[in-house]
């Protein structure tokens, strides 16, 4: 299934508990998160760890890049019950490095059921083609 930026540039619901039953990729053990938006922010989100003191940037591709779309497994998709892309909410992880410039995990999306909050951070099955730090408009 291929998951496009159905969300335009609209920010994921402030306040979301997102529950990801494998945790993140190298944070395994964290499988609580929170979505919190900060005026300041915008339109980055945090997504802070319930279960950890973790607490990642995160933003909506559709600020990042155009036309951003991912293929997700099949696996993917039923695992986190996910039946038609109208369910699906993506968010990218950003990363504020020493410089002040800022780059977008593109590779390594986060996709939620919009429904049952289900979360999965998952590598597409086109991950060759898209940047592991897309750099975002520094």
């Amino acid at each position: 299934m291929q998951v496009p930026d159905r969300e335009g540039l609209a920010p994921a619901e402030t306040g979301v508990e997102l529950h990801f039953p494998a945790g993140l990729l190298g944070f395994e053990a964290n499988q609580h998160f929170r979505l919190i938006r900060d005026a300041d922010l915008e339109p980055y989100q945090w997504m802070k760890g319930l279960d950890a003191e973790h607490a990642f940037l995160v933003i909506p591709p559709g600020y990042v890049v155009e036309n951003y779309n991912i293929e997700i497994s099949d696996e993917d998709q039923e695992l986190l019950g996910i039946k038609t892309t109208d369910d699906a909410m993506v968010l990218n992880i950003a990363t504020w490095h020493p410089d002040e410039t800022v780059t977008i995990n593109l590779k390594g999306p986060i996709i939620y059921n919009k429904k049952t909050h289900q979360a999965r951070q998952v590598i597409p099955l086109n991950a060759p083609d898209l940047s592991l730090a897309h750099p975002m408009g520094n």
